[in-house]
């Protein structure tokens, strides 16, 4: 009896250890937390656009909105950068560049966030973003669906861009960086389009 008695409290031990010991050894791994650069300077050189702008609803591919940064291996294949995060609510940081970058390039301060919630006459920006990611060749890809709707709902404008952009190192940091210059190229050409099929208002 005392032997079996020994024998369990050994191998209770060993249990122990095995489970405590690299709990209290393990050491966690940093997480880096990354925002979107806006622009800030001004692109203008046309008169300042007068129309409203509503900028929304912003839907973003759910494999994009996990919170980390994604990495694609392939064709069918994606990695999630557990320590590469992004520093707050994407589809609000999305939706706060475009609405930062269209002011400047539109030279507007009626650029507003969807819903319309004051009555405005306005016209609006749908947007699907369906790639925002480093691929697999090492560059920053953002690709967007897009149009531009008019007060009474008819449709203006709808296309799809795509800006691939080489980073300038390896890092994380210079990811992002691309991946931002992809928003601000976005931005100039959606800026370009509103102008084009919906002229301010005299």
């Amino acid at each position: 009896m005392n032997k079996y008695c020994k024998f369990t409290t050994a191998n209770l031990l060993i249990v122990f250890l095995l489970l405590f010991v690299p709990g209290c050894t393990k050491r966690s791994l940093p997480l880096f937390y990354y925002t979107l650069e806006n622009s800030n300077q001004p692109h203008v050189s046309q008169a300042e656009y007068t129309q409203n702008i509503l900028v929304g609803p912003i839907i973003i591919s759910s494999f994009l909105n996990k919170g980390q940064l994604i990495t694609q291996n392939s064709a069918y294949s994606v990695s999630i950068e557990e320590q590469h995060r992004w520093a707050g609510n994407l589809k609000e940081m999305i939706s706060d560049a475009l609405i930062n970058n269209l002011s400047l390039d539109l030279g507007s301060n009626n650029v507003y966030t969807f819903p319309n919630n004051h009555g405005l006459k306005a016209l609006q920006l749908e947007l699907t973003l369906t790639h925002f990611e480093e691929d697999a060749n090492g560059q920053a890809f953002t690709q967007a669906r897009w149009k531009i709707i008019d007060s009474t709902q008819a449709i203006l404008h709808t296309t799809t861009s795509t800006y691939i952009i080489q980073p300038d190192g390896d890092s994380h940091n210079s990811l992002v960086q691309g991946l931002s210059i992809g928003i601000q190229r976005l931005s100039k050409d959606i800026a370009d389009a509103i102008r084009t099929v919906a002229p301010s208002e005299e």
